[in-house]
């Protein structure tokens, strides 16, 4: 999927969970932290000095987008306690899922087994309109409500 796409799935669902909206955004903005391994991405070229290393160390969809990386990003964020550390989590959880309805992804990472759907360029794409316009309408319902609980 595109970044647009996981940092809006990411608050949806960071959302859900924490019912929290800087929950939210925490969750939003982790959930673009595993493309760093993507040199050619939008995030990877911004960080392409970590993004260039990383990317021939293990790859794409390897292991920043594994079990794995989301128990030791959990750990490391708990630093900045148990809200953080989960927010954080569900951001990269709803990357790898994401990912894996437009793709393969090395879920068990150091396992080379990959889980996902393998699809065309045209169903990768609608695939990441309908979700990004789906996210987008329930963030949308969730502000009116936050916005009618507050009247």
């Amino acid at each position: 999927m595109e970044w647009t796409t996981h940092a809006l799935t990411g608050m949806v669902l960071g959302y859900a969970v924490t019912n929290n909206w800087k929950m939210a955004v925490i969750s939003g903005l982790t959930a673009i932290i595993p493309d760093l391994d993507e040199p050619k991405s939008r995030f990877g070229k911004s960080f392409f000095f970590i993004s260039i290393p990383l990317n021939q160390l293990f790859g794409h969809r390897t292991f920043t987008h594994s079990l794995l990386f989301v128990a030791i990003t959990g750990l490391i964020t708990l630093l900045f306690g148990p809200k953080v550390s989960i927010a954080s989590m569900i951001g990269i959880l709803a990357h790898i899922f994401g990912d894996m309805l437009t793709g393969r992804v090395q879920l068990f990472y150091p396992k080379k087994m990959k889980v996902g759907l393998k699809i065309s360029r045209m169903a990768f794409l609608i695939t990441d309109r309908f979700t990004r316009l789906m996210a987008l309408l329930w963030l949308g319902v969730i502000v009116y409500q936050d916005v009618l609980r507050n009247i």
